[in-house]
């Protein structure tokens, strides 16, 4: 009798060993935030005859400098090619100009828009290589402590690699639709600008 006992215990213990429940104890990982800190960009340009003014709302701290330069298209470039960013622009800026970001994170910086008749791409850059120092502690010098995010653009400044965010609308000729006294919205590549009103 007890050896049957023994055996019967030992098939329970066998069968009970192969139907175990395993507890799942890995539970899937959040997805880590992006490291550094991440900037945030946004805004508008007013076509005004010869004259971008530029505004916009950023998380900057006060006194960040906003770079803001045009890229000629050229004679034959179509209104809807260069509304639709497919058109090929100069690599050199016809024009630049800069401002400095206010206590609430908000700027406005005036291009001159040398040939109101000719299109351009504009292009509104934070570049941490020409910020104040107390700036660059935040973003590093090369902008390597800036999070990846829409926006985000590697270029080339002072033959080298430097990190940083940028906003673009298309420049119509002031005699295409919406070319003058239009506001069109700033955007991220590869959203497309538009004329907001």
């Amino acid at each position: 009798m007890r050896n049957q006992l023994f055996c019967m215990l030992s098939a329970c213990l066998i069968l009970l060993t192969g139907c175990r429940v395993e507890m799942a104890t890995d539970l899937p990982q959040k997805p880590a935030a992006p490291s550094g800190v991440r900037i945030d960009l946004s805004g508008t340009v007013l076509l005004n005859g010869d004259e971008l003014i530029v505004e916009g709302k950023s998380n900057l701290p006060e006194d960040s400098i906003l770079f803001a330069g045009l890229k000629d298209y050229g004679d034959f470039e179509s209104y809807a090619r260069v509304i639709n960013w497919q058109g090929e622009e100069s690599e050199e800026y016809v024009t630049e100009s800069t401002s400095v970001v206010d206590e609430k994170g908000n700027f406005q910086i005036k291009v001159d828009r040398v040939d109101p008749d000719s299109r351009y791409k504009l292009e509104v850059l934070f570049n941490p290589a020409i910020q104040k120092s107390k700036v660059q502690e935040i973003y590093g010098f090369w902008g390597e402590d800036i999070a990846p995010n829409i926006g985000y653009l590697d270029f080339e400044y002072n033959e080298n690699t430097v990190s940083g965010m940028i906003l673009v609308a298309p420049i119509v000729s002031i005699t295409d639709p919406n070319g003058d006294g239009v506001i069109w919205n700033l955007t991220n590549i590869p959203n497309k600008s538009r004329a907001v009103k």
